[in-house]
């Protein structure tokens, strides 16, 4: 059985007293009135404002659906391997932008950026240097990969450029 959160509860508990309460005091003083207009104003002011109540009741039912889902798939999560998404090649070229961030990432130094074939990943060669790096720029910003983080990756990358 799912656990109801109270708020959530509570809320569409005052939703449906506000909607209630609009109409039962819209119809007692509406037909003493001469127009009506300030009737039909009760009425639409108490259902908006109920329905904002309930509206919101929903949205933190949900969060805690979600809440709920995620604890439980992060538990049994810590059991399983993580799958890899497979990596396919794609013939594809940074943009100026993308070279110019990555030759901020390297101040001062002499850098050779080529475009590996799995698309968002550089190849950086700093000259004088034997080994590449591994640059993503698919990001925000671009970020050095090291082969602890993404080993599969950067093993298949630093195959790729040996050949």
């Amino acid at each position: 059985m799912e656990k109801q959160n109270s708020v959530a509860k509570v809320l569409r508990i005052i939703g449906f007293a506000v909607m209630i309460g609009g109409f039962l005091l819209a119809s007692i003083e509406g037909p003493g009135e001469s127009t009506g207009g300030m009737t039909l104003s009760a009425l639409f002011s108490s259902f908006v404002t109920g329905m904002l109540f309930i509206g919101f009741s929903e949205v933190i039912a949900l969060l805690q659906k979600i809440y709920h889902q995620l604890s439980q798939s992060s538990s049994s999560d810590n059991d399983k391997v993580e799958v890899e998404q497979p990596l396919v090649p794609k013939e594809w070229q940074p943009s100026p932008l993308d070279l110019d961030t990555i030759q901020e990432l390297y101040p001062g130094q002499k850098i050779k950026i080529s475009a590996s074939p799995f698309e968002d990943y550089c190849v950086v060669q700093i000259e004088g240097e034997n080994h590449i790096e591994v640059v993503e720029v698919g990001g925000f910003k671009p970020r050095k990969i090291t082969a602890d983080s993404e080993p599969v990756l950067v093993n298949k990358i630093q195959n790729w450029f040996e050949k």
